[in-house]
């Protein structure tokens, strides 16, 4: 009547989404390229605005990722923000008029603008590493001076390598600190 021990649960190994598999320098490529073309084809009152749309892509396809790997990020909210008074910002075809106070808060919209680009990166960052070094551990430090002047492309060159080690490793534990993988004991 005595039942064996059950044998021990394994802990459950939650999967997440691989980061994008994008090389930094592609991406870098394919935007200059679509920045390129978009001013081709677009007429030149709306190039300021195309282009930095064709930019703000990115940042929103690697907020919805993030998105995915924590449904209570709010990057996804001041990417929308950034984007949508950006818009207001470049309102193509819009005569500027000599008046002061429209001078005035122009001026304070493009602060407005450049402040909330640089909350949303390092909310990012911030997010990028929260994920990466609690919730699946793998050491990524991601630089404030190299995500100020970098910012997306410099995310991607991380996500790239750590997306590298991933499809290496597959759900073996892995370390990344910028250079070569250490490897870890298998548990």
């Amino acid at each position: 009547m005595d039942h064996p021990p059950a044998p021990p649960k394994a802990e459950k190994r939650v999967t997440y989404p691989p980061p994008p598999n994008v090389h930094w320098g592609v991406l870098f490529v394919a935007q200059i390229v679509i920045a390129i073309f978009l001013c081709i084809l677009v007429p030149k009152a709306y190039w300021s605005l195309v282009s930095n749309l064709s930019l703000d892509a990115w940042a929103i396809y690697l907020c919805l990722w993030i998105r995915r790997l924590e449904p209570g990020t709010m990057s996804i909210y001041w990417c929308a923000a950034y984007v949508a008074l950006q818009i207001s910002f470049n309102i193509p075809g819009a005569p500027i008029p000599a008046d002061t106070g429209i001078t005035l808060f122009a001026a304070a919209l493009g602060l407005i603008c450049i402040v909330m680009w640089i909350v949303t990166i390092y909310l990012i960052r911030a997010e990028l590493h929260y994920h990466y070094n609690q919730r699946e551990p793998v050491g990524l430090y991601l630089g404030g001076v190299m995500t100020f002047f970098f910012s997306f492309l410099y995310f991607q060159y991380h996500l790239y390598k750590i997306a590298q080690l991933r499809a290496q490793y597959g759900d073996r534990p892995f370390y990344y600190h910028g250079g070569p993988p250490l490897n870890l004991p298998e548990m």
